[in-house]
């Protein structure tokens, strides 16, 4: 039986949860999420966590801030003008999309309003999180 190992296309379903047992994300329900492994698309403690492994196998795995989305940086909570911000993004707790230095599109999530001016996380939403996957292995070429 084939196992995982860098360049492969692996098939897989996957539930993705806090470690507080909060729900994050799943496909279930839906068709398998393909990826190669090795291109960037997984967490690289990830990749690490399927290596070795075959067509039906189960991996669970615990990822630490550390090996997943890092820390919240503090500098990345700024202050911009509520003129700035989407009328539909203008609530605490609204998601809008931003562009970061490099030009790459990301969610950002509004955490204030207070007057004319809008407190604006641009952290990954993982950020600070230990993240706990179980990943179904469906197929491996």
């Amino acid at each position: 039986m084939k196992t995982i190992a860098q360049g492969n296309r692996v098939r897989l379903n996957f539930e993705l949860r806090f470690s507080d047992g909060v729900f994050v994300d799943s496909n279930e329900g839906l068709e398998p999420v393909e990826v190669v492994v090795g291109d960037g698309i997984l967490l690289e403690s990830v990749e690490k966590a399927i290596l070795g492994k075959s067509k039906a196998e189960r991996v669970i795995v615990t990822i630490e801030p550390e090996q997943g989305y890092g820390y919240a940086d503090p500098n990345l909570v700024q202050q911009i003008p509520l003129s700035d911000i989407p009328e539909e993004s203008r609530s605490a707790g609204a998601a809008m999309t931003a562009y970061d230095e490099d030009g790459e599109q990301k969610v950002v999530l509004v955490t204030e309003i207070n007057d004319d001016v809008a407190t604006v996380d641009f952290n990954h939403p993982y950020a600070g999180r230990t993240l706990c996957y179980t990943l179904d292995i469906v197929d491996v070429a």
